[in-house]
């Protein structure tokens, strides 16, 4: 349809309004003067109801007949008493629109959709954000249990190593110990002096492991010692108090080849044997004697860790699985937005998915003489491709068959343009009339889409007085027809009359083209997703397999037909998924 029409229907559209506005107005003031108590207030209300009438006049004619009628029903309770008819009956209504009309107007899809209302949209946004908080939440649980379970496994490792090695060294000083007191005993070693080599015997055996080993006194004096300790020597005071509870002394200092745990444990030497003649009688039994000795032991930290390695695969282990945890919390916090919003798409993908299932036609359907079966399968969710067949005025079918450029919801909502422009453009009328509404869509698609969207559509009408196909290819692959000779048998003609795609080129010339349809004779109409379905080798599916299967099937129903070159088509392709919709109509004229 041109837009001059559109245009000179909502011109008298609103010519016819704005009449119908003056005449309430004009009434308006005739029952004003019977009423002269109420002329002010009620001149107020004329203006008001005016004013509000031609901020209402961009809406439809119907729906401003229905603001109309409102603002009459308010402003009648005040002027009724005074001129004895009701504000209603005194402004000219519309007729009203019967059932049939308004069904007609909204197309075939039902009830058209409205919006909800706020408290609906109120109590969903809740419940959404109210169901997001709570995993909001548990993200932060989550986070905050993977810290907690890092900082445990952290504290608990450096606590129990750190007592577990403290211990072992402890151990290992009093096993030094007991060996330097054997090996003086063996030797007869009365005198700590007499030590040095023993210490440096021990001290060699384990350079790793011992820091250093001194003996000293009871006021804390070194009297021998191997190595280089670091630090003066425990106070007097310490050893006489470890020395009397038995518990040996211990501190950690700090050297450079690192931490050394000092152990101080008393030294128990045999008492000295003076010779005959010498001290008193009776004294000089040998003997241990806890003299006020001691032994103070450095052992390298890491050396007792050494035997520990497994409470540092625990550290790792526990700490890398609560890293974890608190990675994959963040991740899921960053990434959890981009996975609302494509819920949010794959929800709005279905419903399109479901709207466009609705926007087209029954399988199957038999009207005018005609048998009809399409199908459409897109190559994702939601596809361009588009079929749609229905009764016109005069005995004529309208039938159209369309090809998007691209995918999913940008070329479903272009599809679903084209649907409701087949629908209700005059285009059936004449060839001159199909012509100029083909001007017509190729100019909307030209000037209101992007440079590269555009379609491709095969629109028709049949004439079953006459018998014959009405059409206009624009840039479609070529339709088939079968027409059935005298033999019985079936001549195939492809249908190429038209012009250009649509939305590409400016002021484009379309021709009509006529073809002769008797009964039994068949149409195929199809998109390039069928013939350039590829299998896993990139080879097409080609127009000459779909001839061959057309004539093969000729025979049976359209619905048998179609389901015939979609299964052969898919089992061409075989597990490669389809890179475009397969869509096609079969119609055939009945006797």
């Amino acid at each position: 349809m041109g837009a001059s029409h559109w245009a000179s229907r909502l011109s008298c559209s609103g010519r016819n309004t704005r009449t119908s506005t003056r005449a309430g107005s004009s009434s308006l003031n005739a029952s004003g003067t019977g009423a002269s108590s109420t002329k002010g207030r009620f001149s107020k209300r004329t203006a008001t109801a005016a004013a509000r009438l031609l901020r209402y006049k961009s809406l439809k004619s119907a729906r401003r007949a229905s603001v109309v009628r409102e603002l009459a029903t308010r402003t009648s309770g005040s002027t009724s008493a005074a001129s004895g008819q009701s504000w209603r009956e005194r402004v000219p209504a519309r007729p009203r629109m019967t059932a049939s009309k308004d069904h007609a107007i909204r197309g075939r899809g039902g009830p058209r959709l409205t919006r909800p209302p706020p408290r609906v949209n109120q109590w969903c946004m809740v419940r959404f954000r109210t169901r997001y908080l709570w995993f909001y939440l548990s993200l932060i649980l989550g986070s905050l249990l993977g810290l907690l379970l890092l900082t445990q496994s952290v504290t608990t490792y450096y606590q129990v190593s750190r007592l577990l090695v403290a211990a072992e060294l402890r151990r290992e000083a009093q096993r030094h110990v007991n060996a330097l007191e054997r090996e003086a005993r063996r030797l007869s070693l009365t005198d700590p002096v007499e030590l040095v080599a023993l210490l440096r015997e021990f001290r060699e055996e384990a350079p790793q492991r011992v820091a250093w080993i001194r003996v000293v006194d009871a006021s804390g004096r070194t009297l021998v010692q191997e190595g280089e300790p670091v630090g003066p020597p425990v106070s007097a005071q310490r050893l006489w108090t470890a020395f009397e509870l038995a518990t040996p002394v211990t501190e950690i200092r700090q050297t450079p080849r690192g931490s050394v745990l000092v152990t101080v444990l008393p030294l128990r030497l045999p008492r000295r044997i003076p010779p005959p003649g010498e001290g008193s009688p009776g004294v000089g039994v040998s003997g241990p004697r806890p003299g006020p000795r001691f032994v103070e032991v450095g052992l390298y930290l890491a050396g007792g860790r050494a035997g520990f390695g497994r409470l540092l695969t625990n550290l790792v282990v526990s700490s890398s699985a609560a890293i974890g945890l608190v990675a994959s919390m963040i991740i899921l916090w960053l990434r959890f937005p981009d996975y609302v919003r494509g819920k949010q798409l794959e929800q709005q993908t279905e419903l399109a998915r479901r709207v466009q299932r609705d926007l087209l036609p029954p399988a199957d359907i038999s009207m005018e003489g005609l048998e009809f079966s399409g199908g459409c399968t897109p190559a994702g969710q939601v596809g361009g491709d588009f079929y749609d067949v229905f009764a016109g005025e005069g005995g004529r079918v309208g039938i159209a068959l369309g090809d998007v450029s691209g995918k999913g919801l940008p070329a479903s909502v272009m599809a679903g343009l084209l649907l409701g422009a087949v629908r209700f453009s005059p285009w059936m009328k004449s060839p001159a009339h199909h012509e100029a509404s083909t001007r017509a869509l190729n100019e909307l698609l030209r000037t209101r889409t992007a440079p590269e969207r555009f379609a491709s559509m095969f629109w028709c009408y049949y004439e079953r007085a006459t018998g014959s196909l009405h059409y206009v290819n624009a840039g479609h692959v070529p339709p088939l027809v079968l027409h059935r000779d005298k033999d019985g048998n079936f001549q195939i003609e492809a249908l190429q009359e038209g012009g250009p795609l649509l939305g590409v080129l400016q002021a484009p010339e379309y021709r009509q083209g006529v073809v002769p349809l008797g009964p039994g004779d068949l149409l195929v109409i199809y998109s390039d997703g069928v013939v350039e379905a590829m299998d896993s080798s990139g080879a097409d599916f080609g127009e000459q397999r779909l001839r061959e299967t057309i004539l093969e099937n000729a025979g049976r129903s359209c619905a048998e037909i179609r389901d015939a070159i979609v299964n052969r088509v898919r089992a061409f392709i075989g597990r490669t998924e389809p890179h475009d919709d397969l869509t096609l109509a079969v119609v055939r004229v009945l006797g």
